[in-house]
């Protein structure tokens, strides 16, 4: 079974407490602060996600952010605001020319490997990573989305949808289809190549 490595559950709804918070910014830009803390990993660990390069990360949340809180008076509160906020991050992405890098970045994972302290484990452990790194390569653009949107950005399906333009009952669907594939292909792949399917 394929297990989530990068972020092990979506973040508690706090959709009501967002849209607080986003009004009291509209009114003191210094309260954008608690909005910032709440988001700047997860904005950060998306873009992460897709340029798989430190600075190119770190700028792009920073063009967010500010983007965000210029853009803030064009918010309406509806409970919406991580998809607001990641749809942005998502359009700076588009924009940008850095994104050369299509993978999905397993630094955290690799980071791992040096915790473990026996020699067969860390073996075991490399090997996995491999196996990880080869079903990554057979995505395609919008199941790699999926991936960086949930668990890189830590975003719900129906947060996904509200970027995506999609509904919470497709993304949910997709990640099921996507995830149960990426299961099935898990075990064949010490066999070689995996196509998509």
């Amino acid at each position: 079974m394929v297990e989530p490595l990068l972020l092990n559950s979506a973040p508690p709804d706090t959709d009501q407490e967002d849209d607080r918070l986003a009004l009291q910014a509209y009114k003191d830009p210094q309260a954008f602060g608690a909005l910032y803390r709440r988001y700047v990993s997860r904005v950060y660990r998306y873009l992460y996600g897709k340029t798989g390069c430190v600075e190119d990360a770190e700028d792009l949340t920073a063009q967010v952010f500010s983007e965000a809180l210029e853009s803030l008076p064009r918010y309406r509160p509806r409970g919406k605001f991580a998809g607001w906020l990641f749809t942005i991050a998502r359009r700076r992405l588009l924009n940008s020319r850095r994104n050369q890098n299509e993978t999905l970045p397993l630094t955290a994972v690799e980071d791992k490997l040096g915790q473990v302290s026996d020699t067969l484990g860390r073996i075991i452990q490399a090997e996995r990573i491999e196996r990880l790194k080869q079903l990554l390569q057979t995505l395609d653009d919008e199941e790699a989305e999926l991936l960086r949107l949930h668990y890189y950005a830590g975003l719900t399906y129906a947060q996904i949808g509200d970027v995506l333009e999609k509904r919470e009952a497709a993304v949910g669907m997709a990640m099921h289809r996507l995830l149960r594939r990426l299961e099935a292909l898990w075990d064949h792949l010490d066999s070689g190549e995996v196509e998509n399917e």
